[in-house]
């Protein structure tokens, strides 16, 4: 029996791998076939009623709680779009206050500001990321949060508070 040594160039190694690769990244996406792609991988969300978009476009801001009772929300009217995000800190779990002039949440406890226009991004301060992002459906005038994009401060599972 006769040993065949197969030598392989860089270029065909990384091209092999950069295929591998893009399989092991790519076929968890296709398994799941998620409606809403973006939602939370912790799944369970129940449809609720956050308010009416005249509203919200009268007030500019409205308040809720969702996924459940303990985790507090607001949907923003900003650049004639409707958003929503938890107003928890993902610093350190401190509530935020919504600046209606500037368009931003700011924690009061460290500072860190997050950009309502571009969906939650910490701008300045402590935290490490976005506040977590409401997803929502919009039906006649209805608002109604369908999931959550990001976790949730303080948790394991955004449905378990």
């Amino acid at each position: 029996m006769e040993i065949v040594e197969v030598q392989q160039t860089r270029r065909e190694f990384f091209k092999f791998s950069a295929l591998g690769l893009g399989a092991v990244v790519a076929t968890p996406a296709l398994i799941a076939g998620d409606a809403h792609p973006s939602m939370s991988v912790y799944g369970g969300y129940t449809k609720n009623r956050v308010g009416s978009l005249a509203q919200l476009k009268k007030a500019g801001e409205l308040d809720f709680s969702y996924p459940d009772e303990s985790a507090l929300c607001k949907a923003v009217y900003v650049n004639n779009e409707v958003k929503a995000y938890s107003i928890i800190c993902t610093h350190k779990g401190c509530p935020t206050i919504y600046n209606k002039q500037k368009a931003m949440f700011e924690c009061p406890c460290h500072f860190t500001k997050y950009d309502a226009k571009n969906n939650g991004q910490m701008v300045i301060g402590q935290a490490t990321g976005a506040l977590p992002r409401v997803l929502l459906e919009i039906s006649g005038d209805d608002i109604f949060a369908i999931g959550v994009d990001g976790l949730i401060f303080g948790r394991i599972n955004n449905t378990v508070g």
